[in-house]
């Protein structure tokens, strides 16, 4: 396993957004921070073997401390991810890792099987393109399992122009972020 990468102490925590899904229900996203390790080995132990499974690709087993360290402190530049909390408790990640003079990022996003069906996978997602956009990202790259065909729709939401290409039982997807996400994402919050 690669070293953990040790979060920056200098950068403040900025505050979350509170949005509302299609259910209504109130959701606070906000970037990860350090302390969110064990919140998220608590989703983990929520979520379904096949919710598992589409995320990661094969089964895998209880995170340890160090992967979890490793997926929350993230440097906030290249590597970046928003999680949802509801109820005190993290309820889905969004998450984009980029390569340096690269426009785009691998994006991945897990939501609490409790959870799905009710467009936070869709808000987390464009919010995270916004960020991204802010940093000078253009797209978000994604491989998704050929059985997992939920997650091509909900692509597509964020890009209606992403082109999807099916290989060796995986699509390929490559997703440009549309011109209103950009353009929002260069405005003054």
């Amino acid at each position: 396993m690669a070293a953990i990468e040790q979060p920056r102490a200098d950068l403040p925590v900025p505050p979350g957004r509170v949005v509302h899904l299609d259910d209504g229900s109130p959701v606070t996203i906000r970037p990860i921070e350090p302390a969110d390790a064990y919140p998220l080995l608590r989703l983990f132990d929520r979520l379904s073997p096949e919710s598992i499974y589409h995320r990661f690709f094969s089964p895998m087993p209880r995170p340890r401390r160090a992967a979890l360290l490793h997926l929350a402190g993230l440097d906030h530049e290249l590597h970046e991810a928003l999680v949802a909390h509801a109820d005190h408790e993290v309820v889905a990640v969004a998450r984009y890792d980029a390569r340096p003079g690269e426009s785009d990022a691998e994006v991945a996003v897990i939501v609490d099987d409790a959870w799905q069906d009710r467009g936070l996978g869709t808000r987390l997602l464009h919010q995270l393109a916004r960020v991204g956009a802010r940093r000078g990202l253009v797209a978000f790259r994604a491989t998704v399992l050929g059985e997992n065909r939920r997650a091509l729709p909900f692509l597509r939401r964020l890009s209606p122009e992403a082109d999807v290409r099916f290989r060796s039982g995986e699509y390929q997807v490559y997703a440009p972020f549309r011109r209103r996400s950009v353009r929002s994402a260069t405005r003054p919050e």
